[in-house]
């Protein structure tokens, strides 16, 4: 089936009017860094608006005085339970913000009843891997060691993220050490788990609609351009041995239909499967990649931070 006819009514019709809106703007990965990422600002903007009231908006800055600060929100629901989940946003590891995730990331605390904080890392290609998954490692280390909110139960704290975010998430899991403080969960959105331009969802979506096969390698030129190096399974996951996908916490993962991307989540729950484990994979049908950002015109984006907050309530009891 070729990808537009295996879109939704509603995704269609968005992505639709999405074209009409962003006529004449080029691809963002085809142009400097700064630029493309100062478009990808702009073009966001709509994702977040009419936001989802919290009790709490606390911003934060930290620095260990050796590499720039990290900074970012966290968000505390109403009457909020004991817990939070970190959200690493996606991007490309190159373009979007805590700025840009932020109605997400509101929602889903509202959703779970508990903090999500959102943090800004540093980003390729100005910043190539590991920058990034080592800033995620520093915030780690700051809430679970007590620095950064201390009034926040760290043996309750869980790692989400959404595309780059989700690969972030997973590697630092899988970075982890057996004397750190681990997460109670992992909910990882459409993430990139792999270098395989050839798997199945990369051949059927090569083209889009959205992200399409060539900004996947622009955004991997930028990350890491080594192609040994992207063997390492800090870089891509799916290249983790057994022992070390068998030590992680509890996953939830979901994959959109309609996306490159797809076989990542596919291949990685198969892998997890086959050593006996229990994490769920949700395939929702009819959207693209980043569909979950799309909460206010997007049924199917709601749905699906109502399932994130689900499955933290089901793998945290």
């Amino acid at each position: 089936m070729m990808p537009l006819a295996m879109l939704s009514p509603e995704m269609a019709a968005l992505l639709a009017e999405l074209q009409q809106q962003d006529a004449g703007l080029a691809d963002p990965t085809t142009l400097p860094a700064a630029q493309g990422r100062a478009q990808s600002e702009q073009s966001n903007v709509r994702w977040n608006q009419q936001l989802p009231p919290m009790a709490e908006v606390t911003p934060f800055s930290v620095s260990d005085g050796r590499l720039p600060a990290l900074s970012g929100t966290l968000y505390t629901p109403e009457n909020a339970g004991a817990g939070a989940i970190i959200y690493v946003h996606g991007g490309g590891w190159a373009f979007c913000s805590a700025a840009t995730h932020q109605r997400s990331a509101r929602l889903l605390a509202q959703l779970s009843g508990v903090p999500v904080l959102l943090f800004d890392y540093r980003l390729a290609p100005e910043h190539p891997w590991p920058a990034g998954l080592e800033d995620t490692r520093r915030l780690w280390q700051q809430l679970t060691s007590g620095k950064l909110f201390p009034h926040l139960d760290r043996h309750k704290l869980a790692l989400a993220g959404d595309s780059a975010g989700a690969n972030l998430a997973l590697a630092l899991m899988l970075a982890q050490q057996p004397d750190d403080i681990r997460p109670v969960c992992g909910l990882l959105f459409y993430g990139v788990y792999g270098a395989d331009f050839t798997t199945a969802s990369y051949r059927q979506c090569a083209n889009g609609p959205g992200l399409t096969r060539e900004k996947m390698q622009r955004y991997w030129q930028w990350y890491q351009p080594d192609h040994q190096q992207r063997l390492h399974p800090l870089v891509t996951p799916l290249n983790a041995s057994d022992q070390a996908l068998m030590a992680l916490p509890p996953l939830w993962m979901n994959a959109a239909q309609v996306d490159p991307l797809r076989s990542d989540s596919e291949n990685l729950a198969a892998r997890l499967h086959q050593l006996g484990r229990r994490d769920r994979l949700q395939i929702v049908p009819g959207v693209v990649h980043g569909f979950m950002q799309m909460t206010l015109r997007l049924p199917a984006a709601v749905t699906a931070h109502k399932e994130a907050a689900d499955a933290w309530h089901n793998l945290t009891r």
